[in-house]
């Protein structure tokens, strides 16, 4: 029987690390209903064709289900429109653009592209220390303009 099945699983392209385990669900079933089966051979490569088919049909449904849409939502969050998004960076590049060269990229790499304080300092050639201390002090220079400008409250 061994190559009959082998060629079953084969035929259903059922990945090695799974074929295993879609042998042992039908050993199982064929142990389980030992009593009533009466052609064996027939019955195990029939069995293996529907658990074959079986296994197939939950892996599409795996990928297309197999991500929660409140995770995708969270994940991905909806974007604003693309005016409100233009007029934020316009905004941030105003309020930034008092800034010295160095201090704008040190808070670009920060904050624009995620970076954590080593890795922003080792682009920059900064020690992590200073790199806190400047986007703190940075930080701290874009808020009292936002506030003049009256973008937010005053502290």
């Amino acid at each position: 029987m061994r190559p009959r099945l082998r060629a079953m699983l084969a035929r259903y392209t059922v990945p090695p690390q799974d074929a295993e385990d879609v042998l042992q669900e039908v050993f199982v079933a064929a142990w389980i209903g030992r009593d009533s089966i009466l052609h064996g051979e027939k019955w195990l490569l029939g069995t293996l064709r529907l658990k074959c088919a079986l296994y197939w049909r939950k892996r599409r449904t795996e990928r297309v289900h197999g991500v929660e849409s409140e995770l995708l939502e969270e994940l991905s969050p909806p974007l604003s429109p693309r005016q409100e998004r233009e007029e934020m960076r316009w905004d941030v590049e105003s309020l930034t653009s008092h800034l010295e060269g160095r201090h704008r990229e040190a808070l670009w790499l920060r904050f624009g592209e995620g970076l954590s304080s080593r890795e922003v300092a080792a682009r920059l050639g900064y020690s992590p220390t200073s790199i806190r201390k400047l986007t703190y002090r940075c930080l701290e220079k874009v808020q009292r303009r936002a506030a003049a400008e009256g973008l937010i409250p005053r502290p």
